[in-house]
């Protein structure tokens, strides 16, 4: 027979589902907020992280990420441990750790819940996403300035140009085509086809 759990025991369980989902809610919004560096996101994660799980009066939150480390007031890495890394891009880059500064009875992985092991995955999964969608973000950004750059560079002054082959004149005193020239200095890639006009005199009227 199903023993049914207790007014109390239900209770308990709601505060517990509030306290994750509010830890959860805190981490998602200091990920997205905008206007701070990545060092503060992850500093502010490492703060407030571990007021979700079930022990948070005795639980302290340490996060490591390329070397750097981040850590909760009054930081105490006791024996009971439960971490989940970060992984960027396919590559280890850190891990996220919340401790226990005393043991607590055995739960589903130690004195943790399996809920508690979700949150800490799910935290973690969010970081990641995260860094990866920010530093594509900035390569993309960094190959926009480089070919802004480039562009620059070739269109700006005057060009040496062959009035009836269409040639460049490079600074070596070469004669090149201008896609040629324009490859050669940007990651601009050429594909080649023929304008109305010129397929009309090449083959005709079609």
């Amino acid at each position: 027979m199903k023993i049914r759990p207790t007014y109390e025991e239900l209770e308990q369980r709601v505060k517990k589902l509030e306290k994750e989902l509010n830890c959860l809610y805190t981490v998602f919004e200091i990920i997205n907020r905008p206007g701070i560096t990545l060092e503060e996101r992850l500093q502010e994660v490492a703060t407030s992280v571990s007021q979700g799980w079930q022990y948070s009066e005795i639980a302290s939150a340490r996060l490591v990420f390329e070397g750097q480390t981040y850590t909760s007031d009054q930081f105490e890495a006791g024996t009971c441990r439960q971490a989940a890394d970060l992984i960027v891009d396919g590559k280890k880059v850190g891990v996220i750790e919340v401790y226990y500064g005393e043991e607590k009875p055995e739960h589903d992985e130690g004195p943790f819940l399996k809920a508690e092991r979700d949150l800490i995955d799910a935290i973690a999964a969010r970081i990641n996403r995260f860094v990866e969608r920010r530093r594509a973000d900035e390569a993309r950004e960094r190959v926009q300035k480089r070919l802004q750059k480039a562009l620059t560079k070739i269109l700006s002054g005057f060009l040496p140009i062959c009035a009836k082959c269409k040639k460049i004149r490079d600074d070596a005193g070469n004669w090149v085509q201008i896609e040629a020239y324009i490859g050669d200095r940007t990651e601009v890639e050429f594909t080649h086809s023929i304008c109305p006009k010129c397929a009309k005199e090449l083959y005709g009227a079609l």
